[in-house]
């Protein structure tokens, strides 16, 4: 079962800082390496619009493969304000999926843009 994390909530329009994430599956560290990780960001709903989707070297960076850590790298949030659903998937080489991380993000309309 996928764990859940609510990020903060954040404004339209400005920097989210990046966040890291430690996988443990039934206890231990999940070995990320050779594993291609994606996260997607979608609208309002689970299967709305997608507004942002990061990957390993493009958004995402394993910084302790063995220890299965990664980070979601900064990026701007240009998300329309709203309560907005992302998860995580793991491939592995031999085609196992998972999803191990899920959850939402809140978006403030800023005043100031």
């Amino acid at each position: 079962m996928a764990s859940e994390y609510t990020f903060p909530s954040q404004y339209r329009g400005d920097t989210h800082d990046g966040t890291t994430f430690t996988v443990n599956v039934n206890g231990s560290p999940y070995d990320l390496t050779n594993v291609t990780i994606t996260a997607k960001f979608r609208k309002d709903s689970k299967t709305g619009p997608e507004l942002l989707s990061v990957t390993n070297g493009s958004g995402i960076t394993v910084t302790d493969a063995a220890n299965g850590v990664f980070a979601l790298d900064s990026f701007t949030v240009d998300f329309p304000p709203g309560k907005h659903y992302y998860d995580v998937q793991f491939a592995q080489n031999d085609g196992v999926v998972k999803t191990y991380i899920k959850g939402t993000m809140t978006v403030e309309q800023d005043v100031t843009n």
